[in-house]
């Protein structure tokens, strides 16, 4: 997770297409590759953002988020709530 995660790099490892594989994943999940690799960092967000007080730049960078911005965009797309709104909410 602590890495930028491309789909044409998981299809070189499997040896695939890009588009073969985003094709396949599609039919099999239901879901696009890109927006499941998308999710899969934005839970792991989560729970850093619940059991550490690391910084969201910290954590955007961990994760690896272009930026801080493109973490909080993502983040807010995929879970209607900023991540400071997320790590507010863990004190109530």
């Amino acid at each position: 997770m602590s890495e930028a995660i491309k789909t044409s790099d998981i299809a070189d490892y499997l040896g695939k297409s890009r588009g073969g594989l985003t094709t396949e994943f599609k039919k099999h999940t239901g879901m696009n590759l890109s927006d499941f690799i998308k999710l899969k960092k934005i839970q792991e967000a989560e729970e850093l953002l619940y059991s550490t007080d690391k910084s969201l730049a910290s954590i955007s960078d961990y994760l690896g988020f272009s930026s801080q911005s493109h973490f909080c965009r993502v983040f807010k797309e995929i879970k209607n709530i900023t991540p400071n709104e997320y790590r507010a909410k863990k004190y109530f």
